[in-house]
């Protein structure tokens, strides 16, 4: 059977014997669900802005592999969509950005 997205070699067991995602493991597969959601709203002739944040995360959720699910949680899931967006630089471009330090008036 094909399998799609990152190997399951970043999956760990802690000292209870739960298995768990690893971080990094956990974003390569959402960011490979974010790809393939990201591509069949375009597809569908929707924008990508239009969407929600629970609508993202439901998605991406939906896409995973279900031994990844079982392993992690959707906050979880937000929380690595969050980062995954902080390190792309979402949300205003940088030469539109404001400096930190600016104080409106």
């Amino acid at each position: 059977m094909a399998r799609w997205g990152p190997s399951s070699a970043g999956v760990s067991s802690p000292a209870d014997g739960e298995p768990v995602v690893d971080r990094r493991e956990l974003r390569g597969w959402i960011d490979d669900a974010l790809r393939r959601h990201d591509r069949d709203v375009t597809e569908r002739g929707e924008t990508i802005e239009s969407a929600t944040v629970a609508e993202i995360v439901d998605d991406v959720w939906g896409r995973l592999p279900l031994e990844v699910r079982r392993r992690t949680t959707p906050a979880q899931v937000q929380a690595s969509l969050t980062m995954l967006a902080v390190r792309r630089g979402v949300g205003v471009p940088r030469e539109h950005a404001a400096p930190s330090h600016a104080i409106e008036e």
